[in-house]
């Protein structure tokens, strides 16, 4: 029993010597210094692949509702793989990969790439003009005589402009000649407006003389006009002195009676268009054959002669404008040239 104790004495004093924190053994080595063993504490690595388990939530009792799973909240930042950068981990010890996992497309992704929230614009027709019988681009000129005998006074040029959209009217009328001298005169009037299926709708007319400036603008979602420092309501179909004629070319009337409001840019009155039938015109190059219309407004007195020969050049334009004042006194005015352009 004795040499038992001894050998278990023994082991029990050799394994403190190689598993004890600075132990030593007393007697041996005194005078060296005791030897000790460091511990440097390293905080455990977590494994990516070591997710732990969820446990099943406990079932609700027989008599009480579910509750409803709620919903995941998506994450309000995402940061792409490329921009994780790995942890420093200590000497030794590997290295830990980030894990890129990716978002479920939200409810507002229509399609695979498409940008998250954004709904597509509606694609949109791109206007298309008006075909109307006016050409697209015209001049006119039409030499002015006084009285019966057709003594020249002067001349008129009417030019204009249209692309379907809008329109662009210009008359110039000047004394020449002998006229000139004596009495010389000129007057300008412009209209612009748009082009609609119902014919021209003006927006702005402007009547230069000597003497002054007479204006009228339409303000159409109004159904108004504004002149002379006033204001009036107006239908649909309005016209000024100088669109009335094109508005004509437009309509081409073949009989009976219209009744058209129109601004001279001092006042605003009713004209009645009377349809009288075909005649032969007499131009300084050949006869060509017109429609008559005879215009109203007052004493004052205005006709017309539309063409309705053959050739789309000059269809529906007027051929002969006659003036009547309260006096009596007549102006012709008889188209000697015209040139047009066609919508391409």
């Amino acid at each position: 029993m004795p040499i038992a104790l001894a050998l278990v004495a023994s082991a029990l004093i050799h394994a403190a010597a190689l598993l004890g924190p600075g132990w030593e053994l007393p007697g041996v080595n005194a005078a060296e210094p005791p030897p000790t063993i460091d511990a440097v504490l390293v905080k455990p690595v977590m494994r990516a692949d070591a997710a732990p388990v969820a446990r099943p939530a406990p079932k609700p009792p027989a008599d009480k509702p579910r509750p409803r799973p709620a919903a995941a909240a998506e994450p309000m930042f995402t940061t792409p793989p490329a921009a994780v950068a790995p942890s420093a981990a200590p000497a030794g010890a590997p290295a830990v990969q980030p894990i890129a996992v990716p978002l479920a497309p939200s409810a507002g992704d229509t399609a695979p790439g498409s940008a998250r929230g954004i709904t597509p614009e509606p694609v949109v027709a791109p206007p298309v003009p008006v075909r109307i019988s006016l050409p697209a681009k015209g001049r006119m000129r039409y030499v002015i005589t006084r009285g019966e005998g057709g003594f020249v006074v002067g001349q008129a040029v009417h030019t204009w402009e249209q692309d379907g959209f809008t329109y662009k009217l210009q008359s110039v009328t000047e004394t020449t000649g002998l006229a000139a001298i004596f009495k010389p005169a000129r007057v300008v009037q412009t209209s612009q407006g748009e082009v609609t299926a119902e014919g021209l709708r003006p927006l702005e007319f402007r009547h230069e003389r000597v003497g002054g400036v007479d204006t009228a603008r339409f303000d159409w979602s109004r159904h108004t006009v504004a002149y002379a420092g006033r204001e009036d309501s107006i239908a649909a179909g309005a016209q000024d002195m100088l669109s009335m004629y094109y508005q004509l070319v437009l309509l081409a009337p073949a009989g009976g009676v219209l009744d058209i409001a129109i601004a001279t840019g001092r006042k605003l009155e009713n004209y009645r268009f009377e349809i009288l039938g075909e005649e032969v015109v007499t131009l300084p190059a050949r006869e060509r054959r017109a429609m008559r219309v005879r215009i109203r407004s007052g004493n004052d007195m205005i006709e017309l002669w539309l063409d309705v020969g053959k050739g789309a050049d000059m269809r529906g334009l007027p051929l002969k404008i006659r003036f009547t004042d309260r006096k009596g006194e007549i102006f012709d005015q008889v188209a000697d040239d015209m040139n047009t352009q066609e919508i391409q």
